[in-house]
């Protein structure tokens, strides 16, 4: 999954690809969602390099356009890059589309959208990648942290207790709950088909932006609402194509889960503890409470002089040059200056305190020695204060870049450990494996004549997890069966004859396995033949199957597992090659 990938949420996945392995890519500065495989697209590079490396079956792209009011900027250049690095694959993409390219009248940002869509179109008759264009309103859900995102984000930026849309109070709302997608996101996999098509999921609440604010007021008491003048678009009617196709329709309404949103939100700035709080307090006002620093140590710096000044050994420290070596070196180039400053007041003020009137200290350029000295300093501590923070800040940044490709690199190191131990427990594990059929052709081998019938049963016990198999002997003119084995508390008669005997024995004459296609009581689910020489000599029968077992894989494993069966009884069944008596040397 890649685009505006920030509403995906854990839960979201296991929804939407219950059985799938799922790698999420994030754009620089994006959140990543929490307990999910993500990588972070620092270049332009990275998402070929992730195709050749995971060859994807399907990719789904989440257009920027599904956010309201969302920043737009390379959408195309970013979802050409996607289809130019699938093009040579056959792969499925699913691009989730916003509701610009549908929505009337048209503006600015329909253009792009309708490109965008072209786009796709493009590469859906011009490569092997096959697409599919899914046009929805806006999403809304939680996103990584546990806040609303999507239109749902909007109902979170309040300022002094005024929450500002730019629609009018009129317009319709056009949503759709994430859980709804992941469905909808299910079923359209599940029945997909190769050639291009482009679907508009249906708005079927009807809701304004003015119920929305009420809805929302009722939840935050005293909060007041201000709408916009933007122009009122309206969306497609529902064409039905989604319902009949998919049997799929939107159940959850906004306005119904805003509550269920609210108490995210609030459990999401309540989790936080005391220490986030404070970080989030100094990066919002980090510029505040540095000038509220400078000045609190200036005035500290203050009351060392005036405590000071009487004193001799102090006349020697110059405590003012002191805060400013400190606040350069501490803040940067800015800060070094404005102490420097306010150096240079509260020196003024001494001479003017002393005496001196400021005519003197303007024509006499002996007292201008100490404010330039001042501002040196200030200056100079500054500016290697801020070429130190510099050099820090690239050698972090190549840092990050480097711990970036190693955890590129590792994931697709675990990844690949993960698919080669998947494939071992495949081979080595798995039921219809070659492993278990080369097990079960042994066992079969070294099961003495007599046994057979018994070793029969507990092998299909084991491979298809029954506990209904049974084993029947044909008498020579093919008229009765006499049950040699069978599992245990299976309802398998002791004999087979007449009419139940001859619709298996005549079905097994044309097919090479028996099925109970219509359900019929008293006759079982599978049937095999086994054969020796041409003659039929024994009947291997299911007689009950889980639904999971009524498919043609398993038809074909009973019919490989019967066969395996048949060889060993022919096998059996030849007469043991005689021994030549040893020749008697005569001796003269």
């Amino acid at each position: 999954m890649t685009g505006n990938t920030c509403f995906v949420t854990k839960a979201w996945v296991e929804m939407a690809f219950p059985e799938d392995h799922v790698l999420i890519t994030c754009g620089r500065g994006q959140p990543h969602p929490p307990k999910l495989r993500a990588i972070t697209l620092d270049n332009k590079e990275r998402i070929g390099q992730l195709v050749d490396s995971y060859e994807f079956d399907r990719i789904v792209y989440f257009s920027e356009y599904l956010t309201p009011h969302s920043e737009q900027e390379g959408e195309l250049d970013r979802l050409r890059r996607v289809l130019q690095a699938n093009r040579d694959r056959e792969s499925q993409l699913l691009y989730l589309a916003g509701p610009e390219a549908v929505l009337t009248p048209a503006i600015g940002k329909t253009v792009v959208a309708q490109a965008a869509e072209a786009l796709c179109r493009h590469y859906a008759e011009t490569s092997k990648v096959q697409i599919k264009v899914l046009h929805l309103p806006y999403l809304y859900g939680c996103d990584g942290t546990g806040a609303p995102a999507g239109i749902a984000g909007l109902l979170t930026r309040m300022r002094d207790g005024e929450l500002h849309f730019d629609e009018q109070a009129l317009a319709p709302v056009f949503a759709l709950c994430m859980e709804d997608l992941s469905e909808l996101v299910l079923r359209v996999f599940d029945n997909w088909t190769p050639e291009w098509e482009s679907f508009t999921a249906p708005v079927v609440f009807a809701l304004n932006y003015e119920q929305l604010g009420e809805a929302w007021k009722a939840l935050h008491p005293g909060l007041k609402m201000t709408y916009g003048t933007d122009l009122i678009r309206t969306y497609p009617p529902d064409d039905g194509v989604l319902r009949c196709r998919y049997g799929w329709f939107p159940r959850y309404s906004l306005e119904e889960d805003l509550p269920r949103l609210f108490r995210t939100e609030t459990h999401a700035r309540h989790s936080r503890t005391w220490g986030q709080r404070l970080g989030g307090l100094w990066e919002r006002h980090r510029h505040l409470l540095e000038a509220a620093e400078i000045v609190a140590s200036f005035g500290f710096t203050e009351l060392l002089v005036q405590l000071t000044g009487s004193q001799a050994q102090f006349r020697v420290v110059d405590f003012r040059l002191a805060f400013i070596v400190l606040a350069a070196n501490v803040y940067g180039l800015n800060a070094g200056v404005a102490a420097a400053l306010l150096a240079s007041a509260s020196l003024a003020v001494g001479y003017w305190e002393q005496g001196a009137s400021p005519l003197l200290l303007f024509y006499e350029p002996s007292n201008w020695l100490a404010f330039l000295v001042y501002f040196v300093v200030g200056a100079v501590c500054g500016y290697v204060q801020l070429r130190s923070a510099e050099n820090v800040r690239f050698a972090e940044e190549q840092c990050r870049l480097l711990e970036e490709r190693l955890r590129f690199v590792r994931q697709l190191y675990q990844d690949v450990m993960e698919d080669k131990r998947s494939l071992r427990r495949q081979i080595l594990g798995r039921r219809d494996s070659f492993g278990k059929v080369y097990a079960v052709t042994r066992a079969l081998n070294e099961t003495p004549p007599d046994k057979l019938p018994a070793k029969t049963v507990e092998l299909l016990e084991d491979v298809f997890q029954n506990r209904s198999a049974a084993f029947y002997f044909v008498d020579a003119a093919g008229r009765t069966a006499k049950r040699a084995a069978c599992s245990e508390g299976a309802e398998a008669p002791r004999f087979l004859e007449g009419p139940a005997l001859a619709a298996l024995v005549q079905t097994l004459e044309q097919e090479e396995v028996w099925v109970n296609r219509t359900l019929t009581p008293g006759l079982p689910m599978f049937g095999a033949a086994v054969r020796v020489d041409g003659k039929l000599r024994a009947l291997v029968l299911l007689y009950d199957a889980g639904g999971e077992q009524l498919s043609l894989h398993y038809q074909n494993l009973f019919r490989i597992l019967c066969g395996l069966v048949e060889t060993a009884m022919t096998r059996a069944a030849q007469p043991l090659p005689e021994k030549r008596p040893r020749r008697q040397e005569v001796r003269a």
